[in-house]
């Protein structure tokens, strides 16, 4: 008995390189192809998972609204976690009876070189760094999905700046290139085809070698501490009502914990508060 957890981002896909594949405004055809081409990717994935013994599936559909996956698009006999707020957000719906997770669709960094329409959590965040290290949504996840509860990741997919980060945390991580970055927001596509072909080969091996999923299990000790950084000091300001964040500097907050669970809510916080700032826009 297999439980798999799936993570759906969008910037990540085959073929997605503009905001207009992101949002249903201003450009609702461009979303919905974008879409349609993520129901594809996470249909790859679940289709080999279900052929391949796995039991119970959760996808979390993890993108800005997180209203992107359509229920009838999905397997039937898997179940889809939609809608925001909820807590955890991208990591929302995981606990420690999940034995695995995926990530599809990711993207890398603030900042990435060549990281097609790369950003962190949030477009006024700059970055985000743990007891000193600078992580992505990718990194940020995977410690979460460990530290918490467990669960290692065993395969995630997206452009080549992303692919290049994830494994710089889990060099021996299966990951499936879907396109190259020429810039944010241009990339050399790889063929969907053969995309669609890696995913199905990449899940089949992973679950072919469930004896080293433990391998892939984060271990970082406590404390904790979490320095967010933001691109202007306006919405460090805001982010900064929030008890317990101290001010480093004009741009940079930071947060010390023991507790993996707490740093990774008081992050989501952070930058979720923006979204109810109009007058940082």
């Amino acid at each position: 008995m297999t439980k798999l957890y799936i993570s759906a981002d969008l910037e990540g896909v085959c073929g997605v390189v503009s905001p207009h594949h992101c949002s249903a405004e201003p450009d609702r055809a461009a979303y919905e192809w974008a879409v349609s081409q993520l129901e594809m990717e996470v249909g790859a994935v679940v289709e080999a998972a279900l052929d391949h013994g796995v039991s119970e599936i959760l996808v979390n559909d993890s993108h800005c609204t997180m209203t992107n996956l359509y229920l009838e698009q999905v397997d039937p006999r898997v179940s889809l976690l939609t809608g925001k707020p909820k807590r955890c957000a991208m990591s929302a719906g995981l606990d420690q009876t999940f034995d695995a997770a995926i990530y599809v669709g990711y993207h890398a960094k603030a900042g990435a070189h060549k990281g097609v329409l790369s950003h962190t959590f949030h477009g006024k965040l700059f970055d985000v760094s743990v007891n000193g290290v600078s992580y992505g949504e990718g990194g940020i996840n995977a410690l979460y999905a460990s530290l918490v509860f467990g669960v290692p990741l065993v395969l995630a997919s997206g452009d080549r700046a992303f692919v290049e980060e994830i494994h710089q945390l889990l060099p021996g991580l299966e990951t499936v290139e879907t396109k190259e970055g020429i810039t944010q927001t241009s990339a050399k596509c790889h063929p969907l085809e053969k995309v669609l072909e890696d995913y199905a080969a990449k899940t089949r091996k992973v679950l072919e070698n469930r004896a080293n999923w433990a391998e892939h299990v984060l271990v970082l000790p406590g404390p904790y501490e979490l320095q967010m950084t933001f691109i202007n000091p306006l919405a460090a300001d805001a982010a900064n009502t929030i008890p317990g964040l101290e001010r480093k500097d004009g741009r940079t907050l930071v947060f010390n914990t023991d507790n993996f669970q707490t740093l990774y809510q008081m992050l989501q916080s952070s930058y979720s508060i923006l979204a109810f700032t109009s007058y940082l826009e």
